[in-house]
C-alpha cells in the first residue's frame, strides 16, 4: 500500500515539474498583456501614440520573457520538448489574452470583430515564435544546448577510452 501511494505521489510530482513552469510562463505572458490593457484603460490614455507606446513596451516585454524562457528550456531539455512546452505556454497566454484580457481593458471579448481577433492571435503567435527562435539560436550558437552538451560528453568519453591498434 505504501509503495502504491509513493509511486502515485512521485507521478504527481513529476507532472508538477513539467506543468508548473509552463503555467507560470503562460501567466507571466498574460500578466504583461493584462497590465498593458489595465494601464491603458485606467490611465486614461486615449491618444493613439500613447496607446502605441504602451503596446510597444508590452510587446518588447513579452519578447524578452520568451527569449529568456526559451534559453532556459533549450539549456535544460531537448529541442522537441522545449518547442512543445513553449508553444503550449504561448497558446494558453494567447487564449487568456483573447478571452479574459478585454475585461481588464474595459471591453468585452470579440467586440472588435473577427478581423481584430485573428490579427491579435497572429501577432501573439508570431511574437512567440520570434522570441522562442531568438532564445534557441542564442543558446545553440554558444554550444550550450542539450544536444551540444551531450555530444561533447560523448566525445570526451570516446577520447578517454583506450583504442585498439589494428594489426593487419
Amino acid at each position: 500500500m505504501k509503495d502504491r501511494l509513493r509511486s502515485a505521489m512521485d507521478a504527481i510530482w513529476a507532472k508538477k515539474d513539467r506543468w508548473l513552469p509552463i503555467s507560470l510562463l503562460a501567466l507571466a505572458l498574460f500578466a504583461v498583456n493584462a497590465a498593458s490593457r489595465l494601464i491603458t484603460w485606467k490611465g486614461g490614455f486615449v491618444k493613439e501614440d500613447q496607446q502605441m507606446r504602451i503596446g510597444f513596451i508590452a510587446v518588447i516585454s513579452v519578447g524578452v520573457i520568451l527569449i529568456g524562457a526559451s534559453a532556459w528550456w533549450t539549456y535544460r531539455h531537448p529541442s522537441s520538448r522545449m518547442l512543445a512546452d513553449l508553444a503550449l505556454a504561448v497558446g494558453i497566454a494567447c487564449v487568456l489574452s483573447l478571452v479574459v484580457g478585454p475585461f481588464l481593458g474595459g471591453s468585452k471579448p470579440f467586440v472588435e470583430g473577427l478581423e481584430f481577433v485573428v490579427l491579435q492571435v497572429l501577432l501573439f503567435l508570431g511574437l512567440g515564435g520570434v522570441g522562442i527562435l531568438l532564445g534557441f539560436l542564442a543558446v545553440v550558437a554558444f554550444g550550450k544546448d542539450y544536444k551540444s552538451r551531450s555530444l561533447k560528453r560523448y566525445e570526451q568519453n570516446y577520447r578517454a577510452r583506450p583504442h585498439r591498434t589494428v594489426r593487419g
